[in-house]
């Protein structure tokens, strides 16, 4: 999939994003501004949300000038050599207000090694959807959850949706993944995993193999269905007109009703270490992470936006059901993944063992030890 601007500057950069309308509408609705401000226009490339999530970043950087990324692989782009260091491009007092506009974490959770590696352009939490019509709100305990009539309630645990469920509910539990000298806690993880099963005899038997968007298509296109648990929020399906029926969200369910601990995701904005323009690929990467499009024609446009001044925008939440509004809390009280190299890897490693457990319905001790083995075999340095 690639996007070009209708004006022809003269200099053109290349970007990789990903493909969905939230990774993409808003930085084609960007094009004008870039065109006009800076002369350059960018064509974006798009690949899967599982490469996203899984693909490592020195695959494909020195193809493009501008990167579209997932946190957790900033360690190892950097061990690659593959991205540069923004904050020896840009003046601290720059970054320092981007930081001071982030949505919770997004902003730091690009840092790695006293660096920023990018930028926060999108911000994402697992969080809570319902359709309006069919109920009154989302539920607010996990309890609620249990308590929903069976299979009226959707929950996507394909491999890297199980995982991120996990973690969430291991951080509601007072005993989030990857902590210092302590990877996992087994009494919690056993915990949540016998939770996780009992909420999966609970939802229909596709959501094993389903992703947020999967979901979000069902609960916004058919109507067998109220609500959705545990699936990162997508703005679009809460925008008129997206789908046949229109999509709230609202705060993560959570075991104290604080609705915190939820997974951080969200995507920033990196420049490739091999582009032959870095000035101008750092200037607009910061464009596109200011507050002035990420308020305007960037989430006008689809996009899903990084900057408070945008999630706390009247208009923009005004076109959105109030999906900014409902869901920044648990945005600001989200569980940051650790930065540390090699955890990619972990992730997709403990996301099998996860989904294995969910789907058989059962785990045993054996299970357990898998898991605390599985930060010895993938990651190449300490978590600190």
């Amino acid at each position: 999939m690639t996007t070009r601007s209708t004006m022809h500057p003269e200099i053109e950069l290349s970007g990789m994003t990903w493909d969905h309308p939230r990774g993409v509408d808003g930085l084609r609705a960007a094009d004008d501004h870039i065109a006009a401000h800076l002369g350059a226009t960018v064509t974006w490339e798009a690949r899967s949300l599982l490469a996203f999530g899984d693909q490592h970043i020195a695959d494909f950087a020195a193809e493009f000038d501008l990167l579209i990324i997932d946190h957790p692989h900033v360690p190892d782009a950097v061990n690659a050599g593959a991205l540069l260091a923004l904050d020896e491009h840009v003046d601290s007092a720059v970054l320092d207000q981007l930081a001071r506009e982030s949505v919770g974490a997004s902003h730091d959770s690009y840092g790695y090694r006293g660096h920023q590696w990018a930028l926060a352009i999108d911000a994402a939490a697992q969080v809570s959807a319902f359709r309006s019509d069919r109920c009154d709100g989302a539920p607010v305990y996990w309890s609620d959850v249990i308590a929903l009539p069976k299979h009226s309630v959707l929950w996507p645990y394909k491999p890297v949706d199980a995982f991120s469920t996990f973690a969430t509910l291991l951080a509601q539990k007072g005993h989030p993944l990857a902590q210092p000298h302590v990877m996992i806690d087994r009494d919690a993880a056993a915990a949540v995993l016998d939770f996780m099963i009992r909420l999966a005899e609970r939802v229909p038997a596709w959501c094993a193999d389903a992703n947020p968007i999967d979901v979000a298509e069902v609960l916004a296109t058919t109507d067998g269905h109220s609500t959705a648990v545990a699936l990162f929020g997508y703005t679009n399906y809460s925008r008129p007109g997206f789908r046949p029926h229109r999509l709230a969200y609202d705060d993560v369910p959570s075991f104290d009703g604080h609705a915190s601990g939820s997974e951080l995701g969200g995507a920033g904005i990196a420049v490739s270490s091999a582009t032959t323009r870095p000035q101008l690929a750092v200037a607009v990467a910061l464009a596109l992470a200011g507050a002035e499009l990420q308020s305007g024609p960037y989430t006008a446009g689809g996009g899903q936006p990084g900057n408070l001044r945008a999630w706390r925008s009247e208009a923009r939440n005004a076109e959105t059901a109030n999906f900014f509004r409902n869901t920044l809390r648990t945005l600001e009280r989200a569980w940051v993944r650790p930065r540390v190299l090699g955890w990619p890897d972990l992730q997709l490693a403990i996301s099998h063992v996860v989904h294995d457990a969910l789907t058989s319905r059962r785990f045993t001790p054996g299970t357990l030890d898998i898991l605390e083995s599985l930060a010895e075999k993938h990651l190449k340095e300490p978590i600190v």
